[in-house]
């Protein structure tokens, strides 16, 4: 089954019932946050951040007061991915956006398999 992701359409914000009374000019509110925690100007990674606080502002968590750690949080998300992937593989899961799973593939001598000596 494929997503059909090209086929989907935009919101229609003037009919929308979460936009179409609000002002068009401005639609989404706005925070402004003193004091976050920056990348290092050496770096130019600045996925973790954007991650993070993508986070943090979408559940509502507020952004933390404390070291940023891209090491440890690049740890936390390859943890949890390869906690995803081996659930997947355990139930044999596969995403409607994937190429289908293939079989293992068995590499070794088998009855059909020439032997020779040497």
């Amino acid at each position: 089954m494929a997503c059909k992701f090209y086929e989907k359409k935009d919101i229609d914000i003037k009919n929308h019932s979460n936009y179409k009374f609000n002002d068009k000019m401005d639609l989404f509110d706005v925070s402004f946050v003193d004091d976050l925690p920056q990348k290092s100007s050496g770096s130019l990674d600045c996925g973790l951040y954007m991650v993070t606080y993508v986070g943090c502002l979408t559940f509502g968590e507020g952004v933390p007061n404390v070291d940023f750690d891209p090491h440890l949080l690049g740890t936390r998300y390859a943890s949890i991915l390869w906690d995803y992937d081996s659930r997947k593989e355990e139930e044999k899961a596969q995403s409607d956006d994937e190429a289908p799973m293939r079989h293992s593939r068995k590499i070794g001598i088998t009855e059909d398999t020439e032997v020779h000596e040497i």
